[in-house]
């Protein structure tokens, strides 16, 4: 098997990640996806890089959900072309089995981005005069521009999340200069109120990271994120002759079927490390404690094989909703996990694992008489003693999980000291 040249969807009406894609060899077809960006940031709780990620998401998601909608074949085709939208664009359920990646098929790829300055998120000004004010407070200062990028494979509902940041350092501007650019009206329609690929590059000294993603698109990530599930970026140039890069990117998204969705944060993140986890606003879990006969027991998940790391023991938990804190995150999916609610758990401490781009965090709680009834996610929950871990008897010949495996000993060590004298 040998997979087709890639046709991409842009979920977006810029004209600058258009241009940027076509340069770079892609030929994507434009669906403006139609998302009430104001609705979706309603519910983001972070900062710029997760309001970014969030609004990428719902707009690569709106427009895959459309493409998965409309007429197959020969009827998407005609409609399509009365429509003007999306031509040529394979409909799911035309061709090959629906895990696959059949012939002439997309992927749909959202992108949206954010200037950070003083610590703030900076918008699309609109309004000339609060773009004339934010320019005369940037002139001689940098910020951060995020950019939000979510792949959607509509077949298999496979979702991909990446963020790329680089700072941009803005010139000394004058009054005049000022003034000029206002009026042509440019910057008040794009995040920050300038661009470095129109009237506003000439005052943009430098930029620090990827030049692309401030256009509007990186496509090194772009790049890493189809690595990501087995694919080329040389397949948005032509067709590639090597059949096992079509047979492995057909396992991958055929693989991703098991983790269905939930919520909107519920999907993989291509992270800064390398690597590639679950939750795009991240991760937590409950690690609670009781004292047992034998000192402090924890109760430890082994999890079902329909999860992400599935057959390793860990501790209940998942991702965290856009509009969540990561300990209400962690709270509520442990919760859901184990049928042991908030108030059972007295919130003692956190352990965080940051990425930059991701990060789980371990909620440290105390639970006293509460027992666990386990959903699907969990083909086992048992208390085991503290001093076990690894290796218990309740653990059986498991392994643990990578990152608890990583975060255990300081996690031991804070429950220690948490718990009090009588559990040394």
């Amino acid at each position: 098997m040998s997979l087709p040249k890639l046709q991409l969807v842009l979920a977006s009406a810029s004209p600058a990640r258009l241009a940027t894609l076509r340069a770079a060899g892609a030929d994507p077809v434009v669906e403006v996806s139609g998302v009430d960006e104001d609705a979706v940031l309603e519910a983001v709780r972070g900062g710029p890089a997760q309001r970014v990620l969030a609004l990428a998401t719902a707009k690569a998601r709106a427009v895959a959900g459309r493409i998965c909608a409309e007429p197959a074949g020969a009827d998407r085709a005609a409609a399509a072309q009365a429509s003007g939208t999306a031509s040529g664009v394979q409909a799911a359920g035309d061709g090959e089995d629906a895990d696959g990646l059949a012939p002439g098929e997309a992927l749909v790829l959202g992108c949206d981005s954010m200037f950070e300055f003083d610590g703030q998120a900076v918008g699309k000004p609109h309004d000339p005069g609060v773009a004339r004010e934010r320019l005369a407070r940037m002139s001689g200062r940098s910020g951060v521009l995020h950019t939000g990028h979510c792949l959607v494979h509509p077949r298999s509902g496979a979702t991909l999340g990446a963020v790329s940041h680089a700072v941009v350092h803005i010139g000394e501007l004058s009054r005049q200069e000022i003034d000029a650019y206002v009026a042509s009206g440019e910057p008040l329609h794009v995040a920050g109120s300038f661009t470095v690929d129109g009237l506003g590059g000439p005052f943009v000294d430098r930029v620090d990271g990827d030049h692309h993603g401030v256009v509007g698109v990186s496509l090194p990530l772009l790049r890493r994120m189809l690595a990501h599930w087995g694919m080329s970026v040389t397949q948005l140039w032509e067709r590639p002759a090597d059949g096992e890069l079509g047979e492995r990117a057909a396992g991958i998204l055929r693989a991703t079927t098991r983790y269905v969705p939930r919520y909107g944060a519920d999907a993989f993140i291509a992270c800064s490390c390398g690597g590639c986890h679950w939750g795009l606003n991240g991760a937590g879990g409950v690690l609670a404690f009781r004292r047992g006969r034998g000192g402090v027991e924890v109760l430890a998940q082994l999890r079902s094989a329909r999860t992400h790391t599935g057959g390793t023991w860990s501790v209940p938990g998942g991702a965290v909703e856009w509009g969540e804190s990561p300990v209400d995150g962690a709270v509520r999916q442990f919760a859901e996990e184990t049928q042991i609610g908030a108030e059972d758990l007295e919130i003692l401490g956190t352990h965080a694992d940051d990425h930059g781009d991701w990060a789980y965090t371990t909620v440290i709680a105390r639970c006293e008489g509460a027992e666990p009834v386990p959903d699907y996610e969990s083909a086992q929950l048992t208390w085991t003693a503290l001093d076990g871990l690894p290796g218990g008897s309740g653990l059986a010949s498991a392994p643990l999980h990578p990152g608890f495996a990583a975060a255990l000993p300081a996690l031991r060590e804070k429950i220690r000291n948490l718990a009090g004298p009588r559990s040394r």
